[in-house]
């Protein structure tokens, strides 16, 4: 029986990204999972994290270290993808949310699938 999650295609779905700069964004990355306890069910990464959300998508939290993006620098990059609009809005609001005081929130930017 073939495996039906690899012939879903990646297209028809919403994604956006946003980054936040922190200087150590390792122990901000580790804090942040802890507090929101979005670490259940999470999938632990070398440079970050994947954590799926129930009602479909997901967020990808990915440290970015000096040297490996001299165009943003140091920090937190968190990639949404979800089957649709609503589902991502609703993911974002989450990630801002568990954010809480660390920021004024993030700047989304909305990529066209």
């Amino acid at each position: 029986m073939p495996n039906t999650f690899e012939a879903v295609s990646p297209s028809g779905h919403e994604r956006s990204s946003a980054f936040l700069s922190v200087p150590q964004p390792n122990d901000v990355l580790e804090d942040y999972m802890e507090r929101s306890q979005l670490h259940r069910g999470s999938l632990r990464e070398q440079d970050g994290y994947t954590i799926p959300f129930r009602d479909g998508g997901q967020v990808r939290i990915t440290v970015r270290e000096e040297g490996d993006d001299a165009e943003q620098g140091v920090g937190l990059l968190f990639e949404v993808e979800a089957p649709n609009t609503e589902r991502r809005d609703y993911i974002e609001r989450e990630v801002d949310q568990e954010l809480g005081a660390d920021t004024d929130g993030l700047s989304w930017q909305r990529e066209q699938g």
